[in-house]
């Protein structure tokens, strides 16, 4: 009985869309009922232990979410993303954890509009760049607790974002901020810090 009650609650909360996203999908939604995964959002990983969300953290409509090993390449069969509790990632938002690992804290604010990218293609001359593997260098995000994302925003990869941080609307972070610290541009750069 408490596994329909169960069932009964969480169709109701998606709009009896909860079968949207795939079975993998539909799965993690089972057994993570106190995380809200939108039917409107697209989200791929091969494995349930790629993908880890907190307690009352949401993934809003339109948003992609990638998590992809290149079969090529063993050395890169680890990516994974992991969000903390009560994170919210609002709409149009493109994560992606192909090639490495994305990591967001508790209590962000993930705004609409972003990228936050894992890793890069390598760039060697002499084959196409859509062939080669991805790079094993600086192929992670780290997001700590307490972070805002503003809209628009870039995250390259490499890149870590300590507590408590405002990124502003329209930025691309290419080196890491520290905590507390307001950045704004392209590359983002230090404007203040919280007080």
């Amino acid at each position: 009985m408490n596994n329909l009650k169960k069932i009964y609650t969480l169709l109701r909360i998606y709009n009896f869309n909860l079968f949207a996203g795939g079975k993998r999908v539909f799965l993690f939604r089972i057994k993570n009922p106190q995380v809200f995964l939108s039917p409107k959002s697209y989200i791929h990983f091969d494995f349930e232990k790629q993908l880890t969300i907190g307690t009352n953290s949401a993934i809003n409509a339109w948003t992609t979410i990638i998590i992809a090993n290149d079969t090529r390449n063993p050395v890169a069969a680890d990516s994974s993303l992991r969000i903390g509790e009560n994170t919210y990632i609002g709409e149009y938002n493109n994560i992606r954890a192909g090639g490495g690992k994305i990591e967001i804290g508790s209590n962000c604010s993930i705004s609409q509009h972003i990228s936050i990218i894992a890793s890069n293609h390598n760039i060697k001359k002499g084959s196409n760049i859509q062939d080669q593997l991805w790079s094993m260098e600086n192929n992670f995000v780290i997001i700590k607790d307490d972070v805002w994302i503003g809209a628009n925003c870039v995250i390259l990869p490499g890149v870590t974002i300590e507590k408590g941080a405002v990124v502003g609307a329209g930025s691309v972070v290419t080196k890491n901020i520290p905590e507390y610290a307001v950045v704004c541009g392209n590359p983002a750069k230090i404007i203040k810090y919280r007080s």
